[in-house]
Order: structure tokens, then sequence, then C-alpha cells
């Protein structure tokens, strides 16, 4: 860091915080509160998340209300403060201000969602090893978890499958995995036992979703699409099986979507690889007017 500091010369700069250590909770106050919302929240802080308000970084963002209520909505973000510290602390000694951190799944759904979407859309990441799964909904992350379930897996059982080893079994994957034909199409299926993991991960947050909603008389709030990301999620037949399964359209995503159209410039970097840099693509996206 401190060597791509000096070589770019930027001081201030944006981060996301792993979706793990997050946690993102709904509260309704009363209005006689609004002048001191923050201490108002520091009330609530245990009774949504196993945090102390002493032990812990927030911010918050007042949601719209509807039509005759006389409450006010917010939903939080927290953190467990040494981690937020142990962030701005490797940030600053390499020269770095932090100008803000944001929650992982935030920082997505910038990315992979057009803007000014108003619809239900579940994003799903897939890393190296875990995969973030959050429920989007008028442009909003109101629901998210991580799994430990990620690219190492699929490499993993092609290590099994082929009897390789694991640079073998990387290879195969870069060499075949992303390619969609007849042929490759064992390689998918000896992936079964992981892509079925993900895809049960879904169905569960997908169907709190509809009971959550459900509970709140939200009842139309169906999630209209899948948008997968990370460059394992683009593994042939991956988008089609989890369709098929959840009955749902699936994309991979267009990580520059939100930043220029293809018609006017196509950027160098692969795109395979731009699927691990939507995280860094939301960060640097200005905010919306």
């Amino acid at each position: 860091l401190k060597s791509l500091q000096k070589e770019l010369g930027i001081e201030f700069v944006t981060g996301s915080l792993p979706e793990e250590k997050v946690y993102l909770f709904k509260t309704e106050l009363p209005n006689n509160v609004a002048e001191d919302l923050r201490q108002a929240i520091e009330l609530r802080m245990e009774e949504n998340i196993p945090l102390r308000p002493q032990d812990a970084m927030f911010d918050y963002g007042i949601i719209p209300p509807r039509a005759g209520s006389d409450k006010i909505s917010v939903k939080v973000s927290a953190a467990p403060s040494k981690m937020v510290e142990t962030y701005l602390e490797v940030m600053g000694t390499a020269g770095f201000r932090a100008v803000s951190l944001r929650v992982e799944a935030e920082v997505l759904s910038r990315t992979v969602i057009p803007r000014g979407d108003k619809g239900t859309h579940m994003v799903v990441s897939i890393g190296e090893s875990r995969t973030g799964l959050s429920v989007v909904d008028n442009g909003s992350v109101e629901l998210s978890l991580t799994v430990a379930i990620g690219g190492d897996a699929f490499t993993s059982a092609l290590q099994k499958h082929f009897s390789v080893g694991v640079e073998e079994a990387l290879k195969i994957k870069e060499e075949r995995g992303f390619v969609k034909n007849r042929e490759n199409m064992e390689l998918f299926f000896s992936l079964m036992n992981a892509v079925s993991s993900i895809r049960d991960e879904v169905s569960k947050l997908s169907l709190y979703w509809q009971t959550h909603g459900a509970s709140t008389g939200a009842k139309e709030r169906k999630i209209e699409k899948i948008i997968l990301c990370g460059r394992d999620s683009n593994l042939a037949g991956f988008d089609e099986y989890l369709s098929l399964a959840m009955k749902i359209p699936v994309e991979v995503a267009n990580v520059w979507r939100n930043v220029f159209s293809f018609e006017d410039r196509i950027p160098r970097i692969p795109f395979l690889d731009s699927l691990d840099y939507a995280s860094a693509i939301g960060l640097a996206l200005p905010e919306a007017d």
C-alpha cells in the first residue's frame, strides 16, 4: 500500500469492510427524537446486534416514511470499533486518509444495479473463499449474509474429479471452466456439490426475504433478478442452472454499467478479470445526485 500511495500520489481514499464483520438493521423511532437520532439509535443497539454501543462504530440513513407514519425509520450499519480502527491504522500507516468505510454489500449494489433502478434484486458475489449474498430493494441493501463457500471449493472439486494438484486444477478451470460448450458440461457437473451449496444458500435467503416481506405487508416485493459477480460466477452453466433452480432470471454483472457505455468505450481489462473489481469500482463511483 505504501508503494501504491507513492506511485499514485493519492491521499484520500474510501474502503470497504468485510460483510461478515458488519451488522445491518432497521429500527423505528418516535418523531420527538429527531434532534438526537444518534443517541436514540445507541439505545436500540443491543436489541438488534451482539455489540455494545461503546464497542461499535455505526452510521445510519433515514428511510423515507410510509404514508401516514408518525415514526422515523432508519437503517443502521455497525461494526466492531477495534476492526474499524485496524483498517484506519493500516491506511494511515500507508500514507492514506480514509474518507469513508462502506459495507461491502452496499458497495457492490452501487456497481452492479443500474443507477435509479428501484426494483428488488439479489446480488451473489463469489470470491475465493466466501460468497456474499444480499437483497437490494429500492436501491437499499435490506438483507445480507456471507457463506464460507467460494471459488476455492470449485478448484478442490476439480482436483478430486481429475486427480490433479492445485495448479493443474486452476489451469483446467481457466482453460475450460468459462467456455460454454457441450464438452465442458462434464466439468460443470463435477462441481455440482459446491454449486448446489451456493444454490441452497440463495434459496434460503430468497425464502427469508419473501417471509420478511409478507410480515411487513410488502407481499409484492419478489426478487426480480439475481445478479452474479466475482470471476468464478461466470462458470459455464452456472447462471442457467441457478435460474432454472430458482425460477428467477439470472445474469452475470456488467461492472461498468454505471461508469460508461460500451458504445462509447471498451475497457482494456478482460471481462473475466473485471468481475473481481466490482467492489473497487463501487467505491470509486461518485455519490448519486
